[in-house]
């Protein structure tokens, strides 16, 4: 069984060891080592893997002219049409890694496969969140962001 699933976030969550996860997964398949050394840097708080209303997520990778990370706009449709392959094909897509930052959730790992998913129109997707400063503030931001 591969551990890049939603299914082994799961049970690593279950283990109340889901920051391993996360690292296991931006080593391979994520791709992300550089996400994964800054987040070890310091102590990070954990929850997850839940699910959110994509409409909730804020993307920092894509064509648009105001992302982070602008890219281009054939690679990026590129990207997308691959995961929603992966997806109609019932892929156990692992959840997305995101930071609860001052009341909003910015996707920090996945922000092709939460393009794919809103051109695929699925409302709804597994993420795992992090905070510097406790997991009553991933809480407190998801309860606020949920009732506006």
């Amino acid at each position: 069984m591969s551990i890049y699933t939603m299914n082994s976030a799961m049970e690593f969550a279950s283990k109340k060891d889901i920051e391993t996860w996360v690292h296991l997964f931006l080593n391979g398949e994520g791709g992300n080592v550089g996400l994964s050394e800054g987040l070890k840097l310091k102590t990070r708080y954990w929850l997850g893997p839940v699910e959110m209303e994509t409409r909730f997520l804020k993307r920092i990778v894509g064509p648009e002219l105001d992302m982070e990370y602008i890219e281009d706009e054939n690679w990026w449709s590129h990207n997308i049409n691959q995961i929603c392959n992966r997806l109609e094909e019932g892929w156990d897509m692992p959840p997305l890694i995101a930071e609860n930052r001052n009341g909003y959730i910015s996707v920090r790992d996945g922000n092709h496969r939460l393009g794919a998913l809103q051109k695929l129109k699925k409302d709804k997707c597994h993420i795992v969140i992090w905070d510097d400063h406790g997991v009553c503030n991933i809480v407190k931001a998801l309860k606020q962001i949920v009732k506006n």
